[in-house]
């Protein structure tokens, strides 16, 4: 079983603050739990962000090394998650389709 994360040692993972984390947390982009009064983010949780945070790319003919594809796509989600950018929503399997507005 792999131990949790502290905002600190997840910033330190991801290149931000431990203050973006813990606003993440405090937002509902970030699922944790407390233990007493430390905030702790649970490993798959990190997995689960990551995961949707990192599409799969090729590097192709291009020449790029696809360690600094992922780091450039998982920064620039990152940045989309913590930003004022708006927001994806998360849509569940089987649940019926966010009704849209028609125009005629």
């Amino acid at each position: 079983m792999t131990r949790p994360y502290s905002p600190e040692t997840l910033a330190a993972r991801w290149s931000c603050s431990s203050e973006m984390i813990r606003r993440m947390c405090h937002r509902g982009d970030l699922a944790y739990f407390r233990l007493g009064k430390l905030i702790r983010i649970p490993a798959n949780e990190v997995e689960r962000v990551e995961c949707l945070n990192t599409g799969s790319s090729s590097t192709g003919d291009n020449g790029a090394s696809l360690t600094q594809d992922r780091e450039a796509a998982f920064e620039s989600r990152l940045e989309r998650l913590t930003g004022e950018s708006p927001k994806l929503a998360l849509v569940r399997s089987g649940a019926p389709a966010p009704a849209q507005s028609q125009r005629g």
